[in-house]
């Protein structure tokens, strides 16, 4: 990987008796637009506010933009910024009113951006953040997110409960302002094709435990669904390099793996008497294998 912006290890955080994350780890290259997914409560909220410094861990190290996030002063804050699940508060503030809370608190916040960002989304300044579509809610949080134009964007669910058309324009709009590779974007989402769609590289938890990390289309290029046919009853399990998940049926398994190796597979097939067949993988398939109820992460952290 490439030099980090953010780097968690072995990081471990409870909530009273509940613990959120367990010896988490996390490397994300500067430059990179990060995908983490999981399920709920697998951790991924507790996470992003660790990366923020919102939330202290109990044990661990974080480092974000070199230092740790709980003692960042003034100019590191500036150039690290966060946006919670929740969106905007102050629901009965103006948007005007929140563009003038904010603004002043960065040097370098791009008020041209701010009126295009306003125009496209059909946001009135004078209007009441309560009074706007969930959409351009979501719209006035990204806009006071990305303006600022911080090194660091963290975005938890930034377009959760919106329909497909307005999903899409927030999120190319999120690619046309980041896509530069000067900044860092960190996003969590439970849309793995809007996901796919924006990100490079893709983080996956589970139970509070990083399961995989990976550029996209090198996971993507060495995941594969193995389908192996027997004559009689399959056995109960195969070893084969990155299994993930096994499914059994009467005559067949279905391994899922992310280290495909023709070779490894052929040899497995030949040892049972079996024919196999692979076919790849797109990343909503890979996820669901992975921490669905046929994973071997599940069947380890039940």
């Amino acid at each position: 990987m490439s030099e980090a912006c953010v780097l968690f290890s072995g990081v471990q955080k409870k909530f009273g008796e509940t613990p959120a994350l367990r010896g988490f780890d996390l490397e994300v290259p500067k430059g990179s637009i990060v995908g983490l997914l999981g399920r709920n409560a697998a951790g991924k909220s507790t996470a992003l506010r660790c990366m923020a410094g919102l939330e202290r861990p109990d044990a661990g190290t974080i480092r974000v933009l070199g230092r740790d996030p709980n003692s960042f002063d003034v100019p590191l804050r500036q150039r690290v910024v966060y946006l919670a699940e929740t969106g905007v508060p102050f629901s009965g503030a103006r948007v005007r009113a929140l563009i003038e809370l904010c603004a002043p608190l960065y040097p370098h916040w791009d008020f041209a951006l701010q009126d295009r960002m306003l125009a496209q989304f059909g946001i009135a300044p004078d209007r009441k953040l309560k009074e706007l579509s969930l959409g351009q809610q979501r719209a006035v949080g990204l806009m006071l997110a990305v303006c600022p134009q911080p090194e660091l964007l963290i975005l938890d669910e930034p377009a959760a409960n919106l329909d497909a058309v307005v999903r899409r324009e927030l999120l190319e709009t999120v690619l046309r302002l980041i896509g530069d590779g000067e900044r860092t974007v960190i996003v969590s989402s439970h849309m793995l094709g809007d996901v796919e769609r924006v990100a490079d590289h893709v983080a996956i938890m589970h139970a509070g435990r990083r399961l995989l990390q990976a550029p996209l289309d090198e996971l993507k290029e060495r995941s594969r669904r193995l389908r192996f046919s027997f004559a009689a009853a399959p056995p109960e399990t195969l070893v084969l390099p990155g299994l993930v998940s096994l499914r059994r049926g009467a005559r067949e398994l279905l391994a899922t793996v992310v280290d495909y190796d023709e070779s490894a597979a052929a040899s497995v097939a030949a040892a049972h008497g079996a024919h196999v067949e692979a076919a790849p993988l797109g990343l909503e398939e890979l996820f669901i294998d992975l921490v669905g109820e046929h994973g071997l992460a599940t069947r380890r952290a039940a």
